[in-house]
């Protein structure tokens, strides 16, 4: 009895090189790709926490004085003394860039909150935080009231 080994032909050994190297980029792409999403998870919540970080600042320094909130298109928040404080036009950390505005809101005639067309209330301010890193951007607003804190849930 005679052992006869079958050899792969030329064919056969291309084909399964080239089915396992199509396997190999597939798992690949679709691990880098899963990897992408995690990070972009992370990125967006951590603007959403910076954001947070600001929304809370701004309501220590109503806290401490409601004029202190300055109508503002455009400024940055810093701790100086142990108080936040508004300072320049942003701020940022670790590549997020946050910016906050501070607007007097309006009421209507009603006395109902209105984002447009009401007249100014002078005891009611409106903040919104703004973070941004590349392709992302986190806002988030409060009412401030110069005798309570009135929360906006997005």
């Amino acid at each position: 009895m005679q052992n006869k080994f079958k050899a792969f032909s030329v064919i056969e050994l291309m084909l399964s090189a080239a089915l396992f190297s199509i396997f190999s980029v597939a798992i690949t792409v679709a691990i880098l790709q899963g990897s992408s999403v995690i990070q972009d998870g992370v990125q967006s919540e951590m603007a959403r926490q910076f954001a947070m970080e600001g929304i809370e600042a701004v309501r220590a320094i109503r806290a401490q004085s409601f004029d202190a909130l300055q109508n503002t298109a455009g400024s940055g928040l810093r701790v100086n003394n142990g108080k936040w404080e508004f300072f320049g036009g942003q701020d940022g950390r670790d590549g997020y860039v946050r910016t906050v505005s501070v607007q007097p809101a309006q009421r209507d005639s009603d006395g109902n909150i209105v984002a447009s067309g009401g007249t100014d209330d002078a005891d009611l301010k409106l903040a919104t935080v703004t973070v941004t890193k590349n392709k992302f951007s986190t806002d988030l607003s409060a009412y401030l009231s110069r005798r309570e804190i009135i929360p906006i849930v997005p």
